[in-house]
C-alpha cells in the first residue's frame, strides 16, 4: 500500500513536470520573439551592422534579453574567423562581442 502510494505520487511529479516543463522554456521564447516589437532596429539591420563590423558573413543571428533590454547576437564568419557581435536593439550600437572560436 505505502509502495503504491509512493508511486503514485511519483508519478504524479513526473507528469507536472512534464507538462510544465515546456511552457517555462516557452514563457523565455516568447519574450524573445516579442523583445524587438517596439524597437528601432530589425534583425536584419542587426546583422548588416555585425557584417559591416567584421567584414565577414552572418550565419546565425537571434535575440536575447539582458537585464530587460533586448540585444540582438550576430555571429560572422569572414577572413579573420567566427566573430559574435552584440547589438543592442533600441540604440543600434555595438554593445559586446568577441573575436574567435567555433560556431555556436
Amino acid at each position: 500500500m505505502i509502495i503504491e502510494y509512493c508511486a503514485a505520487i511519483a508519478l504524479a511529479g513526473v507528469l507536472i513536470l512534464g507538462v510544465a516543463g515546456p511552457t517555462f522554456s516557452a514563457n523565455g521564447e516568447a519574450r524573445e520573439e516579442t523583445a524587438l516589437l517596439g524597437t528601432k532596429l530589425s534583425l536584419s539591420q542587426a546583422i548588416s551592422i555585425a557584417e559591416h563590423q567584421t567584414g565577414g558573413k552572418a550565419f546565425d543571428a537571434g535575440v536575447d534579453v539582458d537585464h530587460g533590454k533586448p540585444r540582438i547576437v550576430v555571429e560572422t564568419n569572414g577572413t579573420n574567423g567566427v566573430q559574435t557581435v552584440v547589438v543592442d536593439a533600441e540604440s543600434g550600437q555595438i554593445v559586446g562581442g568577441h573575436a574567435g572560436g567555433q560556431p555556436d
